[in-house]
């Protein structure tokens, strides 16, 4: 059983330097994508507690900060965690929208935060399915036109196949390691499956930096898709 603490350092502690550099993390994407703007913005990593979703949450929480209309949408469907995250029931949510064929809108969950959430719900069978269904495209797209930004949380890469295939229909995908965690050959081989799948990697996030330890280091350091493109 999973214990892991997720933090939304924006909302709790705002003037922290790990809030400051999911801050600088938005900013980044923004400008990397001048001419064709990234809405829909995927969250994913190579291996679990990596930190994507910790980074989805407080990338969520800036566009909030910013009077920005934003939800987040749990794909990760075999092992939820935004519920966690934000302390809420998951008794309702994604399931009943694809097996009971509920309006999505009567099951979005409004956060005291200004963040809306599309939690998982009850346990889905076949979610590599069910995510590639023209019944959740046709969701998104109408999300497009609801909501200035879309965050969406998806299993680790070398886990299932969930974030493959939902990195077909975003606009974007973050791709998240942890410093001293996640081993170089494991984040590689995610990073090349999603290049295979012709993901948009926008950037990555290098999680769990110690800025204690580590002077004029942020807890999260974005590096862009051309830098990585050029090691």
């Amino acid at each position: 059983m999973e214990f892991f603490e997720y933090r939304n350092v924006v909302i709790e502690d705002p003037n922290s330097p790990e809030s400051e550099a999911y801050r600088k993390l938005e900013l980044n994407i923004r400008m990397s994508s001048i001419d064709k703007p990234v809405q829909v913005v995927q969250s994913t990593s190579a291996t679990p507690q990596d930190g994507k979703t910790t980074t989805a949450i407080n990338l969520a929480a800036v566009y909030a900060e910013k009077g920005k209309k934003v939800i987040i949408l749990d794909f990760d469907l075999r092992r939820p965690k935004i519920q966690r995250a934000f302390h809420k029931s998951n008794d309702v949510g994604f399931y009943d929208f694809v097996v009971d064929d509920k309006d999505y809108h009567d099951l979005i969950v409004k956060d005291e935060s200004g963040i809306d959430l599309l939690l998982t719900g009850h346990h889905l069978s076949y979610p590599h399915i069910v995510l590639q269904s023209q019944k959740v495209i046709n969701m998104i797209n109408e999300l497009r036109k609801e909501y200035d930004y879309i965050v969406v949380d998806t299993p680790p890469v070398l886990t299932v196949t969930d974030a493959l295939i939902v990195s077909k229909y975003v606009d974007g995908v973050i791709y998240v390691a942890a410093y001293n965690q996640t081993k170089k050959d494991d984040a590689k081989m995610g990073l090349d499956q999603l290049i295979e799948n012709g993901a948009n990697i926008i950037g990555g996030v290098l999680a769990n930096i110690d800025v204690r330890k580590a002077q004029g280091v942020y807890g999260y350091y974005y590096y862009s898709s051309e830098q990585e493109k050029n090691k």
